[in-house]
């Protein structure tokens, strides 16, 4: 059974690693062999991804005289659907290969229509390839037109919380809801850095996107780091800014080390390096004491360990997740867009400290069940390849 893994941006942003991660390795528990394709897959190579049989570029290189053909193509008027499908030749002969090919980018559908991805499934539809959308969540308003018609070419939807999963439902679509696949990563343990503090250390990491949908983005940045002051002024823990995305045109390090730099001589204050692997970084969130995030990835690996943790959300993901695990969001995510001053902040913060040791607990007991339907879900999808429709 051959499962291709595509619509993956690249390794860089560890919550797209942490799919990549844990759906390959439990395909690969199913008996699959797994290929991916990736937009950085040069990078991604360097992570020796265990489970993963066969890695590709997503597009063909630029160097290449398929690229050139395109590129006369193009100017001698060459259709843009057939463009795109040759830019994108990689995939479709992949998926050409595979019994079943996932589409592994949670988010695809929250942001503008993807075109390449419409190109790239049309062409394994027409031949015969079940096609599922893996680990999901899209805006239920974004449910209608042109995004809907190219949700419903999916055989499978898997979505990853239950609002998304029930606007499809009431779209008419196939839909199964289990947790985001990145909960069943497994966690590497590397050395303490210095500064840090057993039990007594709280994570924090800010995106460049949470602080743009705030309504004021340096109003937004100063209650970070009023947060960083209060922890300092209040207790006697320190502070672990933790990247989680490192791309050029979207990195936690912009964000992080203009933080750190209102810190430059606090010893109790300091930046995880942004060389770590999703899994690392895992190691590390899970000896927290408690989390402030504006990634979700983040707050799945602090979630899945048990870590205390409030999300600073600007996604259905991160709203979904939350009410799915807690019943409500309420003391667990502010709104990034309501984000604007640093009391809310704060208070948010001293609230879930105060309740740390009891939403340990109830993450625990809440787990298992959260979690259950691995085996069910992973039968649906390799399902489709022997042309049953679930």
């Amino acid at each position: 059974m051959n499962v291709l893994l595509y619509n993956h941006s690249g390794c860089e942003n560890r919550g797209c690693e942490a799919i990549v991660r844990s759906t390959s390795a439990l395909f690969a528990q199913a008996g699959a062999h797994v290929s991916v394709t990736s937009g950085q897959a040069e990078l991604d190579r360097k992570l020796n991804l265990p489970d993963v049989v066969r890695l590709l570029d997503e597009q063909i290189s630029p160097y290449s005289v398929s690229r050139l053909v395109n590129s006369i193509g193009f100017r001698l008027g060459m259709p843009r659907e057939h463009e795109v499908a040759r830019k994108y030749l990689p995939v479709i002969r992949e998926g050409r290969r595979a019994d079943v090919c996932l589409s592994v980018g949670g988010d695809t559908y929250c942001y503008a229509p993807q075109e390449h991805i419409r190109v790239i499934n049309g062409r394994l539809r027409r031949v015969g390839k079940p096609l599922v959308l893996w680990g999901c969540s899209v805006n239920p308003e974004r449910l209608e037109g042109e995004c809907l018609n190219d949700l419903k070419a999916y055989d499978l939807v898997v979505a990853r919380e239950s609002i998304t999963a029930q606007a499809m439902r009431d779209a008419g679509m196939n839909v199964r809801v289990w947790c985001d696949p990145a909960f069943t990563m497994a966690a590497e343990e590397l050395p303490l850095p210095t500064g840090w503090k057993e039990k007594q250390t709280v994570g924090l990491n800010v995106s460049p996107l949470v602080l743009s949908h705030a309504k004021n983005k340096e109003a937004a940045l100063n209650a970070f780091v009023s947060l960083v002051r209060h922890v300092l002024r209040t207790s006697d823990r320190a502070v672990a800014l933790i990247p989680h995305v490192t791309w050029a045109h979207d990195n936690d390090m912009d964000a992080l080390s203009a933080i750190k730099a209102r810190f430059a001589d606090e010893p109790r204050v300091f930046i995880l390096s942004d060389r770590l692997n999703a899994m690392q970084y895992k190691g590390y969130v899970k000896r927290l004491c408690g989390l402030v995030t504006a990634r979700t990835h983040v707050s799945v690996a602090a979630y899945s360990t048990f870590v205390p943790t409030l999300v600073i959300g600007y996604s259905v993901k991160a709203r979904g997740i939350a009410r799915d695990l807690f019943g409500s969001e309420e003391g667990h995510l502010i709104p990034a867009q309501e984000l604007s001053g640093e009391t809310e902040l704060i208070a948010a913060y001293d609230a879930l400290m105060r309740r740390g040791d009891a939403e340990r607990e109830q993450l625990k007991a809440r787990m298992p069940s959260y979690m259950a339907g691995r085996e069910e879900t992973i039968a649906a999808v390799l399902a489709l390849a022997g042309g049953k429709r679930e």
